[in-house]
């Protein structure tokens, strides 16, 4: 068995506090999901495994397609050739179909959470719509660990079956088990009868701090354990005027309203009136028969010059001031919402972060003395001939002492993957119908440039500005502290001194306590890290972090910023964390 682990997202919500001359790093918690085909020992029902086992077998990947066709008759797709992609590309847009609305909330632009209603009559949970996975699984009330998770009621639903098929999903720091259901599901507006989807009854106890309920997997059938068809897919093919495809449309601003799940459809009027998408088409992995992720080819990843950043607009220039192809003749690419940031393989990591730091004062991702306006365009290209710009807005989270993150981490797989900071520049189509994932631009140039460099305010540079101000004021404020305490103490006046003694140990205890109590919140500090960095992290024991969505559940963590007007924050031995 070759296991494939996928790095899925797992974010923490709690307080967000930053030490003005210290880079705060946030507490982590390293998972790694499980990413193997079902077992073929136990034919259709290959993702049921005996109570207390501690994985399902081995599977090849020969039985996902010959299972797939002989249960749910579903024909292969065939391998896309270069003409059948460029005529997909240059068809005409199809009129715009109806697209149901599902509102998403942003969490610190790591993780978009929304409601599915599971049941008849629907009980609605907070679920992680992920591209990344297949299945879909809930809590329910048997689940004694599920902490203060919403959870499912059988008892409540007059449409349940349950089948007695049990199930089990392994992570690096925990896992999840229970039951195979068959029930009805309801998700914008639409609703599905007899489909199956896991129940768990437990869940280890980094699961129980996190804010999603369960996850809703739009990936394809091939990479389902227990939903087999899928739960969209079963959707689509019993609505009859619902096609087989769905659309993200991400907020740029952490915390801010608007971004949306399109179902059956799409709606270009979010990107601008001159919108239209890009196509590329879906292969398969060569390490799989069938259709697993939503992976395309990336023919070129280039790094624009420095110098010449501020002219990449895409112009008839652009390619002479490209730096070298580090993605000839082409490298594999998984579109993947449940993954935060931009994953890119171990072997080429350094080259890509060397790349894009070059001349800059950087150790890795992390950088000092520097302005976003420092780093380079970065160049994406995609068969048949799409190009595809990031601006350093749209990949580079900045405070505002200097301090910028590139929004990159690195993969033990060998594929790359495109996450949310990537979708959220691009309103993303996923077109199961015709096998092809669409990134929408306005206009015929993708320039990109949607992003928020401090993360959670709409006015980045604004809220930088006056941080920074608040910042050095309160450090001038607290030097004439220091100096009136010192003059005081240099008093000769022994009545004086005693006469205002009460006073003084205010302006002491206020000047002493401040330092340390006083917690900056910082919505623009690194979300994700690599989970082979074994660096300590420290934690108040008093604080409990609430964590949201299990849908990376695959190997980093993220700590979130905290909302806008949180004041919450941990500090332990001096140190400034966030958790």
């Amino acid at each position: 068995m070759r296991v494939r682990a996928l790095p899925l997202l797992v974010v923490a919500l709690a307080a967000a506090p930053r030490c003005a001359a210290a880079d705060a790093s946030p507490l982590r918690v390293s998972l790694a999901r499980r990413r193997s085909p079902p077992d073929a020992a136990i034919g259709p029902d290959a993702a049921i495994v005996p109570d207390g086992a501690t994985s399902p077998d081995a599977a090849t990947t020969d039985w996902i397609q010959s299972e797939a066709r002989a249960y749910h008759a579903h024909p292969p797709v065939p391998d896309w050739t270069l003409e059948e992609a460029n005529a997909t590309q240059n068809a005409a847009q199809p009129p715009l179909p109806s697209a149901k609305r599902v509102s998403l909330q942003n969490f610190g632009n790591v993780q978009y959470i929304g409601t599915v209603g599971f049941g008849n009559p629907p009980q609605y949970l907070d679920v992680v719509f992920d591209t990344g996975s297949s299945d879909t699984w809930i809590p329910g009330t048997n689940c004694d660990s599920c902490g203060s998770h919403h959870q499912f009621d059988t008892q409540k639903s007059t449409t349940f079956l349950d089948t007695e098929e049990k199930f089990y999903d392994a992570y690096g720091s925990g896992s999840v088990s229970g039951t195979v259901v068959v029930d009805t599901v309801t998700i914008g507006g639409y609703t599905v009868d007899s489909v199956r989807f896991g129940v768990i009854d437990d869940e280890s106890d980094k699961l129980q701090e996190f804010l999603a309920d369960g996850i809703f997997g739009l990936g394809f059938e091939g990479l389902a354990h227990i939903s087999r068809p899928t739960v969209f897919a079963a959707l689509a093919g019993e609505n009859a005027d619902l096609e087989n495809m769905f659309a993200f449309y991400l907020t740029p601003e952490a915390y801010r309203a608007g971004s949306e799940l399109h179902i059956g459809g799409y709606d270009l009027s979010v990107v601008g009136p001159n919108a239209s998408f890009h196509y590329t088409p879906v292969v398969k992995l060569p390490e799989f028969d069938s259709f697993m992720y939503w992976t395309i080819k990336m023919n070129d990843f280039s790094v624009l010059s420095p110098t010449d950043n501020r002219k990449s607009d895409g112009d008839e220039n652009m390619e002479s001031r490209v730096t070298v192809n580090m993605c000839e003749p082409f490298c594999y690419a998984i579109v993947d919402t449940g993954t935060s940031l931009i994953s890119v393989p171990a072997g080429q990591f350094d080259e890509v972060v060397s790349k894009i730091t070059h001349g800059l004062d950087c150790d890795g991702i992390d950088c000092d003395s520097v302005d976003v306006k420092d780093f380079p365009v970065l160049h994406f290209g995609m068969e048949p001939d799409n190009i595809f710009l990031l601006q350093p807005r749209d990949y580079v989270l900045c405070s505002g002492w200097g301090q910028c993150k590139l929004q990159f981490q690195s993969t033990t797989d060998e594929w790359w993957i495109l996450g949310d900071v990537f979708i959220k520049t691009y309103y993303t189509l996923f077109d199961a119908e015709r096998m092809r994932v669409g990134f929408a631009c306005e206009g015929d140039i993708c320039r990109g440039g949607r992003g928020n460099i401090y993360g959670d305010n709409g006015d980045g540079g604004a809220f930088g500005a006056w941080e920074n101000a608040f910042l050095l004021g309160s450090c001038f404020a607290a030097a004439c502290m220091f100096l009136f305490v010192f003059l005081l103490n240099q008093q000769d006046e022994e009545p004086y001194l005693a006469q205002d003694e009460g006073l003084l140990g205010a302006i002491i205890d206020r000047h002493t306590s401040s330092p340390q109590g006083y917690q900056v919140h910082d919505p623009k500090r690194p979300l994700l890290y690599d989970d082979e960095d074994q660096h300590a992290y420290a934690t108040s024991s008093t604080t409990t972090s609430q964590a949201s969505s299990y849908a990376e559940a695959r190997r980093s963590f993220a700590a979130l910023p905290s909302p806008p007007g949180s004041t919450d924050g941990n500090m332990s031995d001096g140190s400034c964390v966030e958790v």
